[in-house]
């Protein structure tokens, strides 16, 4: 492992070209309001970027969105005809030219100098072969106050729902158990072709099942290879109205709990109906506790409905694949 100084020098010693990743599905009005704000991007010398847009199957107006922004930033359209995220991250690796690819969402506003930071950092830590920095709430402003109130007052138990990640705004290696998210993630480009992303993970149109991203990094630690949290850089994540409702929380984790089968597989246990028990029976009991907690206005009663969504999608996703048998 190596070790980050204190103070990072602000030159470039080399020229260097970096890929920007953006993977797509019928988001075309976020599409184009993340394309506007990539326009201020503040590029040192040194420095050439691209932008490569991967159009997974879309019918709404994103091509004419990405031919807009193709007069004024580096920007390619690739259509991607193998649905689902994964395929289109693995394009966007086969397409890039760039010795770095950074790895951003379609409804996201980027700090002006995202880019020229993760060039400076990846220039001065050649070891390092992935990077992370801060992805913050984006509110929409017609989210109601007490809304965006509970939201903050629970964000802890809310960030993955949001992809938000802050682990602060150091320069330092990521420590064990630390990883980015891909609102705001970079990888040498020689390391994703050789950890490709796995298509039974990640979101595939409308749907919830994530970790593409987490599969990957696990990949990439497990093969020894360090990484830089970048908490200079910063992408602020958009939340809809629709996302901030306790039915599009319940439909997230109980992804999550569908996502942890898939990573980690299904440890042998006593079923019932065919399902683990424990997991069951866990789900149905923090569902009792969520209402209770509920009706009587308890501050923890939103954790108990988290961890029945979550217990529910592991024992639906096991039941899937079969739990192997218990003796």
């Amino acid at each position: 492992m190596f070790s980050v100084p204190s103070v990072v020098k602000s030159v470039l010693l080399f020229y260097m070209l970096i890929t920007v990743a953006i993977c797509t599905w019928n988001r075309s009005l976020l599409l184009d309001r993340t394309l506007t704000h990539l326009h201020r991007q503040r590029i040192p010398a040194g420095v050439e970027w691209e932008i490569v847009l991967v159009d997974n199957n879309c019918t709404d107006d994103t091509a004419a969105v990405a031919e807009k922004h193709a007069k004024t930033l580096p920007l390619r359209r690739v259509v991607e005809t193998q649905q689902g995220h994964s395929h289109a991250r693995n394009r966007a690796v086969d397409e890039a030219r760039g010795e770095l690819v950074l790895w951003t969402d379609d409804d996201v506003n980027a700090s002006e100098t995202w880019v020229a930071e993760y060039a400076r950092i990846a220039q001065f830590y050649p070891d390092a072969g992935y990077f992370g920095g801060r992805v913050t709430p984006w509110f929409a402003d017609e989210i109601p106050a007490a809304t965006r109130a509970m939201i903050e007052a629970n964000l802890p138990l809310l960030a993955p729902v949001y992809s938000l990640k802050d682990y602060g705004t150091e320069i330092r290696p990521f420590a064990p158990g630390e990883g980015p998210f891909g609102a705001n993630m970079g990888y040498r480009t020689d390391v994703l072709r050789r950890f490709r992303f796995d298509p039974k993970f990640g979101r595939v149109k409308t749907g919830l099942i994530g970790a593409d991203e987490v599969s990957v990094v696990r990949a990439v630690q497990n093969a020894g290879i360090p990484g830089v949290w970048i908490g200079s850089t910063e992408i602020q994540h958009y939340i809809p109205p629709d996302r901030t409702t306790v039915v599009h929380f319940w439909r997230y984790f109980e992804a999550l709990g569908r996502t942890q089968v898939r990573l980690e597989g299904v440890t042998p246990a006593p079923t019932l109906l065919g399902r683990p028990r424990w997991a069951v029976l866990g789900s149905w009991k923090a569902r009792v506790r969520a209402w209770l907690g509920r009706q009587a206005n308890r501050p923890d009663w939103l954790a108990h409905y988290l961890t029945a969504a979550k217990l529910a999608g592991y024992a639906d996703e096991a039941s899937r694949i079969g739990s192997p048998p218990y003796r």
